[in-house]
């Protein structure tokens, strides 16, 4: 799925899904037509011919739930289009007028019913992207003790979520003079609803360890199932997120919980990873918290069963809502990933005091919040004896258990998002819109032209710059964030030379300025 904020868009799909191939739309352009109407004109293509259902979604900028009533929308839209050149779909928006018209999101979806081979995405997880990725990302990644190696991390994330043109944007927030992010790429649905599914994990360390397991084995695994996830239409929406100061009290998966849910955004699930990656045969390798055997009894005996051996994936989730989760991974992984071993635990109600060890991750903070959420992990120090030292080493981790691992999240999310044998194009419809006069900030943007960095300065404002977005010279959107504080800085290092626009937002208006990257 890609996004484009221009009228012009192309997308040529080459993912081959089992043996029927989905649509692909292409030469997608939006027009207004008179004051209340929008005409999406677009290429339909299908390789079997298909009969084609075409959906039009729109919601409010940016919005989480594209839930705006189009069934008024008239031209080559509902059950049984024919693949062709041409083609045309008309909405009349006057029931949401005054709407400025460069305040909605578009979506246009092209399903031929077929369904998706899960099995054949479940396959595509690839062992060896996953050492490529955690030879990077190993090292100390602390916000002191690693401050260049954890945010090389932390561009290699973001630059892994626009190149496979993912909604990305960065929750940023200060902690003790030192910059967080959490950084945030959006698969968006093609559903009315706002549901949305996480997968994520921190990628902070702690001061002393290289953090191969705890939690490079988490980001490496994510971003795989990420490449994969992406690349199919979903009904619900899937984010993934790399979270910041995991180590310092879960402080980045609190602060996404407190403010970074969206407006009409509802959590299906979210799935975290930590520590993915070590793996054992070996008997007695596995540990358990006291009183274990008496609160989970029949997890304590599928260990003991095996020896107490550390060759399984615990399935963490809480009693109520989590537990229905926490269920559904563990059937649709043994289905599809058989090889994978699981020993599920259910929280209880009064885990906090009672197994404060079951919510030592970013999964504990949507517990408190009563989202439902699973944690898997390899156990940390009660498997690990590498946990929180400098010899927490990629040499020590098992790939095809990780894959395994992985595999199981990428199934999962497939099955309950809705994975589509589709093809679906979206943009919001802000493209140099019209410059607000009441925009209340002075700007400093420099330097300009720019090859690395660019630096993005505002006094003066009475609530400050509230969004940026980075826009190519086609109007696509090529990086995006809400800033925090009076300054921001923008990577645009592995951005092409060319013309460049940065639109401004705060409550009072935006402003359009062109940027020139070298």
């Amino acid at each position: 799925m890609k996004k484009s904020f221009l009228p012009i868009f192309l997308l040529i799909s080459n993912l081959s899904v089992a043996q029927n191939q989905p649509p692909v739309l292409s030469n997608v352009q939006v027009q207004l037509s008179g004051n209340n109407n929008f005409t999406i004109s677009f290429d339909l293509a299908d390789a079997e011919s298909d009969p084609i259902t075409v959906s039009l979604r729109a919601g409010a900028y940016g919005a989480a739930a594209l839930d705006y009533n189009t069934s008024n929308a008239t031209g080559d839209v509902g059950a049984g289009i024919t693949p062709g050149t041409g083609k045309q779909v008309t909405w009349d928006f006057s029931q949401y007028a005054p709407v400025a018209t460069n305040e909605f999101r578009l979506m246009l979806v092209a399903d031929d019913l077929q369904p998706v081979d899960i099995q054949s995405m479940v396959n595509a997880v690839d062992s060896s992207r996953l050492i490529t990725d955690l030879t990077f990302i190993e090292g100390v990644r602390h916000r002191t003790a690693g401050a260049a190696h954890l945010q090389a991390v932390k561009d290699f994330i973001w630059f892994q979520f626009l190149d496979r043109e993912l909604e990305s944007y960065q929750q940023q927030f200060v902690f003790g003079g030192y910059d967080a992010q959490n950084i945030i790429g959006k698969h968006p649905g093609t559903g009315t609803s706002g549901e949305t599914y996480l997968l994520g994990g921190h990628f902070d360390t702690v001061a002393d360890a290289p953090g191969a397991d705890d939690n490079g084995s988490a980001v490496a695994g994510m971003l795989e199932a990420m490449r994969i996830l992406s690349q199919y239409p979903t009904k619900k929406s899937i984010k993934f997120i790399g979270f910041d100061l995991e180590e310092a009290n879960l402080i980045g998966s609190t602060r996404y919980v407190t403010n970074g849910i969206q407006p009409g955004e509802t959590i299906a699930g979210m799935i975290d990873f930590e520590m993915i990656g070590y793996y054992t045969e070996a008997p007695n390798t596995q540990t358990l918290p006291a009183g274990f055997n008496l609160l989970f009894p029949a997890a304590y005996n599928a260990v003991a069963s095996q020896d107490f051996k550390g060759n399984f994936i615990t399935n963490v989730g809480k009693v109520g809502n989590s537990a229905t989760l926490m269920q559904q991974f563990e059937s649709i992984s043994a289905n599809y990933v058989p090889a994978l071993r699981t020993v599920s635990v259910e929280a209880p109600s009064t885990w906090e005091q009672l197994t404060p060890d079951l919510g030592r991750s970013d999964h504990a903070p949507f517990w408190v919040a009563n989202h439902p959420a699973i944690m898997l992990t390899d156990g940390a120090n009660f498997r690990n004896p590498y946990y929180h030292t400098p010899n927490d080493k990629i040499e020590t981790l098992n790939f095809t258990f990780m894959a395994n691992v992985v595999k199981g999240a990428v199934a999962t999310l497939a099955q309950l998002a809705e994975v589509q044998h589709a093809d679906a194009w979206w943009v919001d419809t802000d493209f140099f819109s019209t410059t607000k006069e009441s925009f209340d900030c002075g700007v400093k943007i420099s330097p300009n032209p720019a090859h690395d960095l660019i630096s993005i300065d505002w006094n003066g404002c009475k609530s400050g710059i509230q969004r940026l977005t980075l826009l190519d010279a086609i109007g696509r959107t090529v990086l995006t964030a809400n800033p925090s504080g009076s300054q921001h800085v923008l990577n645009v290092g592995k951005l092409a030379s060319g013309i460049y626009f940065l639109k401004m937002e705060t409550p009072a208006g935006s402003r359009v300025e062109k940027v020139v990257v070298e």
